[in-house]
């Protein structure tokens, strides 16, 4: 730099020799910096003329304004400097120092994308105001002066394909209120290999408070690489909008690492629609530990989808479970709130904190804590009793759907006061498949679902019970239900428990009327040690015949001894109805004592 000065110096003495430029006055200082920069800085308050003669100082202090507007902070001092004289300038000074100065001045920018090394050309959207300077890498700086909000699509085209890491200054004066906006995007770009710096102090949090969203912001940049920057989101604080985060890194399965525990901690106020839903869904390169105080920040109720498939894929994640991790929440449940939260995270272990909801409370809401946990096979011990006893009401539909599917490490009982708080009419889908795939083999609890009272919903208990050791289910097991049968009920419900002894008489005694479609069907599938059915099963059933009402209801259980499944008056099954198709509902249970009477579209 000293170098450069004094050439400038030498070229100042020389100025009026044949080699040298034109005096320079202060108009051509402003027109060149203008040019070259887009910046158009403003001429001096005691300025007489614009034609006048410029000096070193003048010049000088045009480009620490020009550095000062491109950064948005003073980042030079060269107009108060030993080279900041009173000695007139030419044209050809002045544009050196316009071209260098203000060039090799310039601070690393404040957020960057490393390109795939095969780009070609570079895309991103942005929905925000503001003057923005994009560093597309390859020596050509672009200068957004951006006065809408609405979502606009900018594209550089590189002469050759390559690695580029593209620059990103400015700073944003508004943004689109729609929450399904983002204010930048680079979603499905394929082009982005990796990110780093502040993007939050380029699309900060404005002095009145509104918000930039980042909404998919990074949604499925499959090539993208790297740790997530720890002060990503430096500059963004306060009160959280809807969706702000949702599907941030949604796919970037690249990513490696461990999610910073600090991304969001400058962040207050409550919690908001959709805030965190598939922010870090399909990440399976992210390692380490679940950060316990992630959300630390931010509290109060939780809202519909707050955090709605947040973890979900996961797989990288490994250790227990913090049980601190929602412990600024404060009441609410809302749809889809906690819907598959650690659904797929594989490598979670140890046991499930029994007060990880314990500040969770209202009434259910439709998959709010469905799939929660599925697919977590190393996750181990029993189900804690309390787990959801801030959950009270009303029955919602898909509830507890699929809650714990596949945690083959969950060992038994059942806590017979799980769904304590569930009071109410059964909803469609309510239990689908919620111990599915388990290790909580043993005896049923017989008031699991003791609040549960009312005519059946669809597909209510289906699934509910498969392949996972039950060894007895009590009478009284569905004591509350009452009414007409309604579509897949108890679709599968038992189905695939070679441990199970017995089927209890009076199950499902409550269960009256006209048939329904697949009402029962492989209700007891594959059960092959079951015994007996110890009395009447079912209650007053009788009607239209519906398709595959008892569907291979006891198929393949070989063991089956005594009478065959009975209404409440003691009459069979096949003497109600005459079918024309096939059920295969006794399929291998020839060692029924009325086997012979059965008849063959039954067997």
């Amino acid at each position: 730099m000293r170098r450069f000065f004094v050439g400038m110096g030498i070229a100042m003495v020389a100025m009026f020799s044949a080699n040298a430029g034109q005096i320079a006055n202060v108009e051509y200082i402003h027109n060149l910096i203008e040019n070259n920069w887009g910046v158009v800085v403003p001429f001096g308050r005691n300025l007489i003329s614009p034609n006048q003669v410029a000096n070193m100082e003048y010049l000088l202090t045009a480009v620490d304004v020009a550095n000062e507007m491109i950064h948005g902070k003073p980042i030079s001092s060269y107009g108060t400097g030993q080279y900041a004289t009173r000695q007139v300038v030419d044209t050809v000074v002045t544009q050196q120092a316009v071209e260098n100065l203000i060039s090799k001045a310039r601070i690393p920018a404040v957020f960057e994308v490393t390109t795939t090394s095969d780009t070609q050309n570079f895309t991103f959207n942005l929905s925000a105001s503001g003057t923005f300077y994009v560093d597309w890498g390859d020596g050509n700086v672009e200068k957004i002066e951006k006065t809408s909000v609405a979502d606009e699509k900018f594209e550089h085209k590189y002469s050759v394909a390559g690695e580029y890491i593209i620059g990103f200054e400015g700073q944003a004066t508004e943004y689109n209120t729609n929450p399904f906006v983002p204010s930048i995007s680079f979603a499905n770009n394929k082009n982005v290999g990796g990110i780093s710096g502040k993007l939050g102090n380029v699309l900060g949090t404005l002095d009145n408070g509104n918000q930039p969203s980042f909404k998919t912001t990074f949604a499925s940049c499959t090539n993208m690489k790297g740790e997530i920057p720890a002060d990503l989101f430096e500059g963004i604080k306060g009160q959280t909008w809807d969706y702000m985060f949702s599907q941030l890194f949604d796919g970037c399965s690249g990513l490696t690492g461990n999610i910073p525990e600090d991304l969001f901690a400058d962040l207050s106020g409550n919690f908001t629609k959709g805030l965190f839903e598939s922010t870090f869904r399909g990440c399976s390169g992210l390692t380490g530990n679940l950060p316990e105080n992630i959300f630390a920040s931010i509290g109060g109720p939780v809202q519909d989808y707050t955090f709605n498939m947040v973890f979900r894929g996961c797989s990288g994640l490994t250790g227990n479970i913090p049980e601190d991790l929602f412990a600024t929440v404060d009441g609410g449940l809302g749809i889809a709130s906690f819907f598959q939260l650690f659904a797929g995270c594989s490598g979670l272990s140890g046991t499930i904190p029994e007060g990880l909801f314990a500040t969770v409370y209202g009434e259910p809401q439709e998959s709010c804590m469905a799939e929660v946990f599925k697919g977590c096979n190393k996750l181990t011990g029993t189900i804690p009793e309390n787990l959801f006893a801030g959950v009270k009401g009303k029955p919602a539909v898909s509830m507890f759907y699929e809650t714990f599917l596949g945690c083959r490490g969950l060992r038994g009982p059942i806590p017979e006061k799980l769904f304590a708080g569930i009071d109410g009419e059964p909803a469609g889908t309510m239990f689908h498949s919620v111990f599915k795939q388990t290790g909580i083999c043993g005896v049923i609890p017989e008031k699991l679902f003791a609040g549960v009272k009312g005519k059946p919903a669809p597909n209510m208990f289906d699934s509910s019970f498969v392949d996972c050791g039950v060894t007895s289910i009590p009478a009284g097991l569905f004591a509350g239900i009452d009414g007409e049968p309604a579509v897949a009920m108890f679709n599968r419900t038992f189905h695939w428990n070679p441990s199970l002894g017995s089927i209890p008489g009076g199950l499902f005694a409550g269960v009256y009327g006209a048939p329904a479609k697949d009402m029962f069907n492989s209700t007891f599938d594959t059960c092959p040690n079951v015994k007996e059915i110890t009395g009447p099963l079912f209650g007053d059933l009788s009607g239209d015949v519906a398709d595959k009402m008892f569907y291979g209801m006891f198929n393949g259980a070989t063991s089956l001894t005594g009478p065959s499944a009975r209404v409440a008056d003691g009459t069979y099954l096949y003497d109600i109805w005459e079918l024309s198709s096939d059920q295969n509902t006794y399929s291998g249970a020839s060692k029924l004592t009325d086997w012979a009477e059965i008849p063959d579209n039954w067997k």
